[in-house]
């Protein structure tokens, strides 16, 4: 069926968004997804048990306690069994987050954390040291560049990036400051270099136009006519050259300034007179031809003017000097590095208990990694664990429990409903496995753990609650297979600008009138681009109203002002219909098409169920969360976008 989605469904960039849209099936009640995501399993992870945890941290060397400048330590107040979170009187504990943090990330973070070692080794050798207080400076200096205060800075990175203050100085901050300190002595500015710099702001320019043409011959043929008649080199321009923006404009471009580009074009520009025509001069794979318009003469600073701009270059030339030498450094430091991976060489795990990597022979330890994660992503890791805790409370207060069985049939469905089957029609869920997990860069035991486990779960709990009957049936099909509506639609969020366009529609009813109003005043931006055209309204699609007004109109005709009320005031939506005519049903008996239709209702149902209990569930809940001190709740109710009903309309009339 058309309408059919699966686990594979993702919502965006980035494994936080793509794992929302595939817990539960991944389908329509973005609620489910979102409240469940990272739910983490029962594997543990080698090497990272919290009495690992606690021996490797006392144990750390010297020799990384010094390397550590800008990287992650689990704190030395913390111990593996400080609580992180009490759901309903039972404790998670520091450890156990570690190590579901490592099993989630441990491969996303150990190449940054190689990546920090790199340069905290370095500043060791050079004896060089970033202290805490001067990296509360430079968060100072870059809040004050973009003119924000400190605390909204913060605020907002966390806010918008995912990034809390802590993690933006010792990941961001550090390493950039460590890396100025290390390429310090590449970072000189000399006179000559303002001097230039001073020159292209202020001296002398040229206006040209440009030609860019990649064969020679033709490059020839163009510079001849160009130079036979200079008139005729806009309309050249926009015949020939490769350069889509300046051929537009007749091969019109910036002018051009000393120390801006290639110096080549440069020095051919400046010795062009008004109305002569370069050669055609070799630019990489290209070549250009050059008809100079004017000569712009040098500006002259007053001495205060030259002076702000000399300490503005400064500052600029250093930058640009640093971002060059620390890249150049950067990937030295990388080249000549000498990295065992132990975490991902399992014959090095049992050879080396409780070390997850060496760097030039120092060693970073599994515990050192785990706290790592857990900084980076334990907020989102401990939420996992606190669904999961809620669900296995309430499988065992109905004498539940989650089978191997289970497991396989569950994802058997997904691969099913996502159409991965053999030549001969079986299911492959072997090869299912393995697409999900490419796409959504887990490990086939996290995709069980975290997506199917859970799915299974709620499905176990709301069992009896879910129910298929005839009239379901008999509305599904008819929704998939009986007529439509062919419409189009004008949709605005204001009601007295739907009034006034629904009163230019009444005026002049043709469908070219109604399209140019859909043009002109639809907000929907696809049906908006093509007249207002909108998919065939279809019956019991979820928008009773729409659907009922859609279905009383004759060819021709015109509906009322129908207002489709979202989940908050700001979603609701102003509609007016122009009828087009009717689909014809599809021909199909309801037995050829039986099994199929249930089996998609059935999961839809279960999906709507399980989101509604599994959000009663979190409402009754009492959470203390001590990472997150504001995801703590008794009997908290969620979030109105997390209802099943969440991004959908619900229909309260129309206007007439």
């Amino acid at each position: 069926m058309s309408n059919r989605r699966s686990h594979y469904q993702q919502s965006g960039p980035g494994r936080f968004k793509k794992r929302l849209m595939i817990v539960l099936g991944g389908l329509a009640v973005v609620a489910a997804a979102a409240a469940i995501r990272y739910l983490p399993g029962n594997e543990t992870v080698e090497a990272a048990t919290p009495t690992n945890v606690q021996t490797a941290s006392a144990s750390a060397s010297s020799q990384n306690q010094a390397a550590d400048r800008g990287t992650a330590r689990q704190p030395a107040s913390a111990s593996p069994q400080d609580p992180v979170a009490i759901v309903n009187g039972q404790t998670i504990v520091r450890g156990l987050l570690a190590q579901e943090c490592l099993k989630h990330y441990g491969n996303k973070v150990i190449e940054s954390l190689t990546n920090k070692y790199l340069i905290s080794l370095r500043c060791q050798e050079m004896n060089i040291s970033v202290g805490a207080e001067e990296v509360d400076l430079e968060v100072e200096r870059v809040a004050r560049r973009f003119k924000i205060p400190v605390d909204q800075w913060v605020t907002m990175l966390e806010n918008e990036r995912g990034i809390t203050a802590e993690q933006y100085k010792r990941e961001i901050i550090w390493p950039t400051l460590a890396l100025k300190r290390l390429a310090a002595s590449e970072m000189q500015v000399t006179e000559e270099e303002i001097g230039k710099a001073l020159e292209q702001q202020f001296g002398p320019q040229v206006h040209v136009r440009l030609i860019l043409v990649r064969d020679k011959e033709l490059a020839t043929q163009v510079q001849q006519q160009a130079a036979a008649d200079p008139e005729s080199f806009p309309k050249l321009a926009r015949e020939h050259s490769t350069d889509v923006n300046s051929a537009s404009a007749g091969g019109l471009v910036q002018p051009i300034r000393r120390h801006m580009g290639d110096p080549t074009i440069e020095t051919a520009a400046f010795a062009l007179q008004p109305g002569e025509i370069s050669q055609a001069i070799p630019v990489g794979d290209q070549f250009a031809i050059l008809r100079c318009e004017s000569h712009i003469k040098a500006k002259h600073p007053t001495p205060q003017q030259r002076q702000q701009a000399i300490q503005i270059l400064t500052e600029n030339l250093r930058e640009s000097k640093l971002r060059e030498a620390s890249a150049t450094l950067f990937q030295r430091l990388q080249d000549e590095a000498q990295v065992v991976n132990v975490y991902n060489d399992p014959v090095l795990r049992q050879r080396m208990p409780g070390v997850a990597l060496t760097i030039n022979g120092h060693q970073i330890t599994m515990a050192e990694l785990a706290e790592t994660c857990l900084q980076r992503h334990g907020r989102e890791v401990l939420e996992g664990q606190i669904n999961r805790a809620l669900l296995k409370a309430a499988l065992a207060e109905r004498n539940l429990s989650v089978t191997q069985q289970h497991i396989v049939e569950e994802v058997t469905r997904a691969a099913k409903a996502a159409g991965v089957v053999t030549h001969s029609g079986q299911v492959h869920t072997k090869e299912w496995i393995k697409m999900v997990t490419e796409q959504q860069e887990i490990t086939e035991q996290i995709y069980i753990d975290d997506i199917v486990w859970p799915s299974v779960a709620l499905k176990l709990l709301v069992a009896d609650k879910v129910e298929v009957t005839a009239e379901d049936m008999q509305k599904a099909f008819q929704a998939n297979y009986g007529e439509r509506v062919r419409c189009r639609a004008i949709v605005m969020n204001n009601q007295r600008r739907a009034q006034e366009v629904w009163e230019m529609t009444r005026t002049d009813q043709s469908v070219q009138q109604f399209a140019k109003l859909a043009e002109q005043y639809s907000i929907d931006p696809s049906g908006k681009a093509i007249g207002g055209e909108i998919p065939p309204i279809q019956r019991h699609g979820g928008q009773p109203t729409l659907e009922t007004e859609a279905f009383s109109l004759q060819p021709g005709e015109i509906s009322g002002v129908i207002q489709l009320k979202g989940a908050t005031p700001d979603d609701t939506h102003y509609i007016i219909l122009l009828c087009e005519g009717r689909t014809k049903p599809v021909v199909v008996e309801m037995a050829e098409v039986q099994t199929e239709l249930h089996e998609d209702l059935l999961e839809k149902k279960f999906r709507i169920v399980m989101a509604g209990h599994f959000q009663k569930l979190r409402e009754s809940a009492n959470v203390r969360n001590f990472l997150d001190p504001s995801a703590s709740s008794s009997s908290k109710k969620q979030s109105a976008s997390l209802s099943p009903a969440a991004g959908r309309f619900e229909q309260s009339g129309v206007q007439r």
